[in-house]
């Protein structure tokens, strides 16, 4: 079924700037490296809009995703072996890998850790941003209230009981209750990934042998979500574990050796 979407452009442009703006502090801040001098890799980088960007800044910028989600062929954007699960890049060949609200889809963190840190160069870093398993209102895919909270066991009714109160996200808009239920079930078994930060914590230092979790500087960057409300606040601290537990989530891994 083909649906038109209206997208506000200047919006999206604003959206993307900040993104970028973000990670070309976060190469130099957290990576330690100048931008110009470092490999980056976007993991999920969809159509790879954020590696042209990143490139036209004149940082050696990559992409990688499950899906060939860009048109034609670009060198720089690569599909990911789905089984045996592989990143599409040698052993110690990037200095810094990065992913945006990637990791609720990935079924496989644990591979999926060992693998970017296969490509990563000692001394380079893993930075991840993606939704707290607790993120509120509501699932921001579906936009179902406490999926992510139920995740993996939600059962059918809820679903229903939602798409009989109408929620919808973007693409469902005018179908009936019942394939939005189908759908919605589908999406959740098949496309989402909601561990605790326990697990997170605990799969980063199997793998790496340690992880952080810098909500104050991603907070201090960030231009949208609870970032102005962090700088307005006298209680940063509260506001930040907050953030990094119902809202939006900055984790970094260090390759060692």
């Amino acid at each position: 079924m083909c649906r038109i979407v209206i997208v506000d452009l200047s919006e999206m442009a604003s959206t993307i700037d900040g993104e970028v703006s973000l990670w070309i502090s976060a190469i130099q801040d957290i990576g330690g490296r100048s931008p110009s001098d470092t490999t980056v890799l976007d993991f999920g980088c969809g159509r790879g809009v954020l590696v042209d960007r990143l490139c036209e800044l004149d940082v050696n910028a990559y992409g990688c995703d499950v899906d060939p989600y860009w048109e034609g062929d670009n060198p720089r954007l690569r599909e990911i072996q789905r089984s045996p699960y592989r990143i599409p890049f040698d052993d110690a060949s990037v200095d810094l890998v990065l992913s945006t609200t990637v990791l609720e889809h990935a079924q496989n963190p644990r591979e999926l850790f060992y693998e970017i840190k296969r490509v990563l160069r000692p001394g380079g870093c893993a930075i991840h941003i993606y939704p707290a398993k607790w993120y509120l209102p509501y699932e921001p895919h579906i936009h179902v209230p406490l999926v992510n909270h139920l995740w993996p066991h939600t059962p059918r009714w809820w679903f229903a009981l939602w798409a009989l109160l109408g929620i919808r996200n973007e693409f469902q808009e005018g179908l009936d209750w019942r394939k939005v239920t189908e759908l919605n079930e589908h999406y959740a078994a098949n496309e989402l990934c909601y561990p605790t930060q326990r697990f997170y914590r605990k799969v980063s230092m199997e793998v790496y042998g340690n992880c952080e979790w810098p909500m104050h500087y991603f907070l201090s960057k960030s231009d949208g979500g609870f970032a102005p409300l962090y700088r307005r606040l006298p209680l940063k601290w509260f506001t930040a574990w907050v953030c990094q537990y119902t809202r939006m989530v900055l984790l970094v891994q260090r390759k060692t050796r």
